[in-house]
């Protein structure tokens, strides 16, 4: 009898000791939603690749205190729509100890509510949306720079740094580019400026010939083009086109080789925002790191160099196995909220300068900025802190 109340015992402190949504003896189930299919898929796919990279590394040494991570991918195609009814399901259905990296800023604040009303962490949201963390909500915890502060921090290096005299901004009708250039123009009136040139566009133009007069008609010494992939290299060609030298500068979600490729020569001299560090000759420890976040990136894709996207999704993985693992081993939602509120300026492989607190859910404050030379990426500033 005794022995039969033992046992009971101790099931009855394993049960209470895993009793967490999703966290199991041997695993912690996340989830994660994604363009998998669709016209954004070759975006949710490396950002997948990035994520499984990183916690199949982690599985492979023994996982986190005995606990390997599954990741379930939602296929959300980009639209919020979608995403409200995977999100869903992977709370209410799948358990879900946690959401780690969700592609897409629609996405992202359809489900923003839904997540905070529950009580499931999410850690790094593809998105620049700065309601995402103003005002802070507890379980949402973003890892890449808002719009509001990377506007800030470009008007910073316009006016400050690289004094420019005479900028101006293209921006897109959406809520990316308002928010850029509303923070743009409001950082920039603190040292007394103003674009000689504003203008709104809509993405899905592919004529930009009769809003570009407006810029040559003033000829500004830099144009800020808060737009897009696509559609920013468009300005770019048109711009040059009709024969103005004007410095370009654009936002992070450009700062991909596929800009590079699109773009030709054109691409030349244009200036992008930057939050991960540049593997440079002259920064060896970025070259260490990035070396190892590839040879990490092999050990599940073999032989592949892993893109921006991928990349964003090895941080995403990276600084929510650090909140684990500082979560400790009784883990719970509100340990691991806990926990990520205890990083200040963390860096881990790719992850630099993360911060967090019990009132500041902007995980980056810090911005550097980085130039085409020769068809590469070239840092032309150290990180800038926005204060």
């Amino acid at each position: 009898m005794k022995r039969l109340v033992g046992i009971l015992i101790i099931l009855v402190l394993s049960i209470s000791i895993f009793a967490e949504v999703g966290v199991y003896q041997d695993k912690v189930v996340v989830g994660s939603f994604q363009a998998l299919s669709g016209p954004y898929a070759v975006i949710g796919q490396e950002m997948t690749k990035g994520m499984k990279a990183y916690f199949n590394w982690i599985n492979k040494r023994g996982g986190v205190y005995g606990r390997k991570i599954e990741l379930i991918v939602a296929d959300d195609q980009l639209n919020p729509a979608k995403t409200v009814v995977e999100v869903k399901r992977l709370v209410e259905q799948d358990k879900v100890f946690a959401l780690v990296g969700g592609l897409g800023t629609y996405g992202c604040l359809a489900v923003m509510d839904y997540v905070e009303q529950n009580k499931v962490p999410f850690v790094y949201q593809g998105s620049g949306a700065s309601q995402l963390v103003l005002p802070p909500k507890k379980y949402i915890f973003a890892v890449q720079p808002d719009y509001t502060l990377e506007g800030a921090l470009i008007a910073k290096y316009v006016a400050e740094i690289a004094k420019f005299k005479n900028p101006a901004i293209v921006y897109m009708n959406n809520d990316v580019g308002l928010e850029g250039y509303a923070a743009f123009k409001g950082e920039l009136a603190k040292y007394k400026m103003t674009p000689s040139v504003e203008i709104s566009y809509n993405p899905a133009d592919t004529d930009y010939s009769g809003l570009v007069i407006k810029l040559v008609d003033k000829n500004p010494d830099v144009v800020v083009v808060y737009g897009l992939l696509t559609d920013t290299v468009r300005w770019v060609k048109t711009i040059r086109d009709y024969g103005l030298n004007s410095k370009v500068i654009t936002t992070y979600a450009n700062a991909d080789p596929s800009f590079l490729t699109l773009a030709g020569k054109y691409a030349e001299g244009v200036i992008f925002t930057g939050w991960v560090p540049l593997p440079t000759p002259d920064r060896p420890a970025f070259v260490r790191d990035y070396q190892r976040a590839v040879s990490i990136h092999q050990e599940t894709y073999a032989k592949e160099l892993p893109s921006s996207y991928a990349v964003a999704g090895f941080i995403a993985a990276e600084v929510f196995i650090e909140g684990l693992i500082r979560a400790g081993e009784n883990l719970t939602r509100e340990g691991l909220v806990k926990a990520l509120e205890s990083f200040k300026h963390w860096d881990g492989i790719l992850s630099k300068d993360i911060t967090w607190g019990p009132n500041l859910r902007r995980g980056k404050s810090s911005l550097y900025f980085l130039a085409v030379k020769g068809n590469q990426f070239v840092p032309l500033t150290d990180l800038i802190q926005y204060q």
